[in-house]
């Protein structure tokens, strides 16, 4: 688990930006945080949005959406 509300900060920027995208590359996620796409999208602030600063809830819908769906395809 995180600990680092920095690198809690860009994983939620991260799946922020690609939200739209489906959550963005495996490659860049290994590149950025050093795990797999499971590890990132169960990471509290990626699957649950608990996130440092507020955020709207239409947004933490959908990156808990999207943070599910790539769970359950496992990707």
């Amino acid at each position: 688990m995180i600990a680092d509300t920095t690198e809690l900060s860009r994983m939620v920027a991260f799946a922020l930006r690609w939200c739209a995208h489906g959550g963005g590359p495996a490659e860049a996620i290994r590149a950025d945080f050093g795990m797999d796409t499971a590890a990132f999208f169960r990471t509290p602030g990626t699957s649950d949005v608990a996130a440092p600063a507020p955020l709207r809830p239409v947004l933490i819908e959908r990156v808990t959406t999207v943070a599910r769906r790539r769970l359950w395809l496992g990707t």
